[in-house]
């Protein structure tokens, strides 16, 4: 492996444009045991700060990148999500400005969610992504670097929105791709259906 590329196993090909540190995995298996889909893995990270060269970590919720949703700041995805998933305004607030992604989660947990929000959280996701990679080029950029791989989202605290060990309906890692096409869909010059 290189420091500016990974190789794609198997392939023998580099990625171009590849940030350091991404690593491009062996794939997913297929029918017959064959890997031919490359899978990129977004291991869980301490997100303490903003990185000079994030690499992979800038494609987390915790990363710290803010974003503005309305007239509200957030310091992260995650302390949006947990925020607007809560039905009480003393409690969003609390969340808003937690320590950390980490934080913002566990503050949120004792506290009641809004009404209907299992149905309404997985494209409250989708808008948060949107956001922060509309409002963070250069988060956009290591996006789009992952080129067409699959995206395995590390969550083992959630069989939702993430995957452990090969278990999990990846859900974060489904809505990155969705959002990494979009991307690539505004920059090819495509018009918005």
């Amino acid at each position: 492996m290189t420091d500016s590329a990974s190789l794609v196993q198997g392939s023998g090909q580099v990625p171009v444009g590849l940030p350091r540190g991404i690593e491009i995995g062996s794939g997913l298996p297929q029918r017959g045991g064959q890997f031919d889909t490359p899978a990129v893995y977004l291991p869980p990270f301490a997100a303490e700060e903003r990185a000079t060269d994030p690499g992979l970590r800038g494609l987390r919720n915790d990363y710290p990148a803010p974003i503005s949703i309305g007239e509200v700041s957030y310091p992260s995805v995650a302390h949006a999500y947990w925020a607007l998933s809560l039905a009480r305004q003393e409690d969003h607030d609390a969340v808003a400005t937690a320590d950390s992604g980490a934080a913002a989660q566990e503050i949120a947990a004792d506290a009641p969610r809004r009404n209907g929000w299992e149905h309404a959280r997985t494209a409250v996701m989708t808008s948060l992504l949107r956001a922060k990679y509309d409002q963070h080029p250069e988060l956009a950029e290591i996006l789009l670097a992952t080129n067409d791989a699959t995206l395995l989202y590390e969550d083992v605290y959630s069989s939702f929105w993430g995957e452990s060990g090969g278990r999990g309906r990846n859900w974060l890692g489904r809505l990155l791709e969705l959002v990494r096409s979009e991307l690539h869909m505004h920059r090819s010059g495509m018009p918005v259906l």
